[in-house]
C-alpha cells in the first residue's frame, strides 16, 4: 500500500470534519486554539487587508453570559473563539461598512480554523445567531470591535454519525 499523499490526509480531515454541539468537560490546552488562531491567521482575505481579530476565552461565567445574548449557542463549549472585526483598522483601509468581502473573509478565517480543530482532535460548531451588542457587551470590548461570528470549540462527545448521502458533484447544466 502506498503513503498516503499530503493532500489524501487533508481532504480525510475535511471529510471527518463535522460540526459538535456536544462537548467533554474538559479543557481545551491553550497550545490547540493558538494553532486554530494561527490556521485563521492564514487564510485568505480580501485585499490582503487584515482587519480581523481573534478573541478566546475559556471562562465558563462568561460563556454562560455569552450564551444568553446568543440563541445559536446551544451548549456552554469549553472554550469559544469570537472573530471580531476591527473597525479601527477598517478606516485606516478606508473600507466600507458591510463589505461582501468581509462575510467571505470570516468564513474563510472560520473554515481554516475548523479544519485545524478536526486535525487536533476538537469539535466545532460555528454560531452566527446572537445580539453582537450583546456580546460586545459582555465580552467588554471596545466600540471599534465587532462579533461577526463565535465558534464553540471542545473535545467531542462521541457520537455515531451514520453515513452521509452522496450528492451529485458534477453537472453539465442544471436542468438535467
Amino acid at each position: 500500500m502506498t503513503e498516503p499523499t499530503v493532500s489524501d490526509i487533508i481532504f480525510d480531515v475535511i471529510k471527518r470534519r463535522r460540526v459538535s454541539r456536544s462537548y467533554l468537560p474538559e479543557p481545551v490546552d491553550d497550545a490547540l486554539l493558538a494553532q486554530m488562531v494561527a490556521a485563521a491567521r492564514w487564510a485568505s482575505n480580501a485585499s490582503n487587508r487584515h482587519i480581523h481579530k481573534f478573541l478566546i476565552t475559556r471562562d465558563p461565567r462568561k460563556i454562560a453570559r455569552v450564551r444568553s445574548f446568543a440563541p445559536g449557542l446551544l451548549a456552554e463549549p469549553p472554550a469559544l473563539i469570537v472573530i471580531l472585526t476591527d473597525n479601527a483598522a477598517r478606516e485606516r483601509e478606508r473600507l466600507q461598512e458591510g463589505d461582501t468581502a468581509d462575510f467571505i473573509d470570516v468564513g474563510t478565517a472560520a473554515q481554516n480554523m475548523m479544519v485545524m480543530a478536526q486535525a487536533l482532535g476538537l469539535g466545532t460548531c460555528p454560531v452566527t445567531s446572537f445580539s453582537k451588542t450583546g456580546v460586545a457587551t459582555v465580552l467588554e470590548l471596545p466600540d471599534t470591535l465587532v462579533p461577526e461570528l463565535m465558534l464553540m470549540v471542545g473535545h467531542p462527545q462521541p457520537v455515531d454519525r451514520g453515513l452521509r448521502a452522496n450528492a451529485p458533484i458534477f453537472r453539465s447544466d442544471w436542468s438535467s
